[in-house]
């Protein structure tokens, strides 16, 4: 074995062999490239991607993924193809309706291959007679986004005005069976501690993740609100019986309860006391409520970010006329 070995690489070494191994693998390079340029007529496959599905509708099953051709081509076209398989494009935008049935006829199959394919090969037959689809109709319908909040504010710091969700609403598409129990799509948590700034923060939001064929306009909202500083004023406001009998009048005590408020400086200054409405109800006194009235506060500025009385009930007397 040695010696047979060693007869091999003293043959190697020789310049015939080398010559002769050169000339050798150009013949086949040039064979491989004579029969690879010829024209043949095979079989292969393509792979399917369906394009321009109409809106209106959801392909519940994909008819077939691949479509079995045959083509005369040069053999680089077929060894081509059975390295990378070739995708064809199908455009559903064309199908037929009859009889509650969409399909592509044989010819428009045709004249789509046809068109995908290059001036080296030629269709001369594919397997199917026509592709039939399965569409269910789809529903639009715009639903409100609820957005998670766990916020504070920082010490003398407000929210002025709401918070603004933007969108406030999204538009969903899909079945109907599997969309109409959305009322609403909330935000995942927005947590903050401590604010003393304006923000604007863009939240993702918890779409339903296990239906099938549903899409929905957005993926995120901004989620943003005003945040100022705020001071308090107390407003003197008189109190208002309400529901008083004919010819009865009365008088509270106190008749002017105070009220604490909470707002921006700005809205603080243009406050008055007609802003406010205090009122107690005569009707419900009974004789257990030993001359006392409850009273609430019934009015104010919503500007405000708070309004609170300084008691829940005042004494009263009666006056006949």
């Amino acid at each position: 074995m040695e010696r047979l070995i060693e007869w091999i690489q003293t043959g190697l070494k020789k310049r015939k062999v080398k010559v002769f191994l050169v000339f050798l693998l150009c013949a086949s390079l040039a064979w491989l490239i004579n029969k690879l340029s010829l024209t043949y007529t095979s079989n292969t496959t393509f792979q399917i991607e369906y394009i321009n599905i109409p809106e209106e509708f959801l392909l519940a099953n994909t008819p077939k993924d691949e479509i079995q051709v045959r083509l005369q081509a040069a053999g680089f076209q077929f060894l081509g193809y059975e390295l990378k398989p070739k995708h064809i494009q199908l455009d559903v935008s064309k199908v037929i309706h009859k009889d509650d049935a969409y399909y592509l006829t044989e010819d428009q199959i045709k004249i789509q291959l046809e068109s995908q394919l290059n001036n080296y090969s030629t269709l001369m037959d594919f397997e199917s007679d026509a592709i039939y689809f399965d569409f269910t109709s789809l529903d639009v319908k715009k639903v409100p986004v609820k957005a998670l909040l766990d916020i504070t504010f920082a010490s003398n710091y407000i929210l002025d005005g709401e918070i603004i969700i933007e969108p406030d609403s999204i538009q969903i598409s899909g079945p109907k069976s599997q969309i109409d129990s959305i009322k609403q799509i909330r935000t995942t948590l927005f947590k903050s501690d401590y604010i003393n700034t304006s923000f604007s923060n863009e939240i993702e939001l918890q779409l339903p993740k296990q239906l099938k064929g549903t899409t929905f306009s957005n993926q995120t909202v901004m989620i943003s609100g005003k945040v100022v500083k705020f001071s308090e004023q107390v407003i003197q406001v008189p109190v208002h019986v309400i529901n008083l009998p004919e010819n009865i009048k009365v008088r509270t005590f106190p008749e002017i309860v105070e009220v604490r408020c909470q707002g921006t400086l700005e809205h603080l200054k243009e406050l008055e006391a007609e802003d406010f409405s205090v009122e107690a109800d005569y009707s419900k006194v009974t004789k257990g409520t030993d001359n006392r009235l409850s009273v609430k506060l019934v009015k104010y500025p919503r500007t405000l970010n708070n309004a609170v009385i300084s008691t829940n009930e005042v004494e009263f007397i009666l006056r006949r006329e």
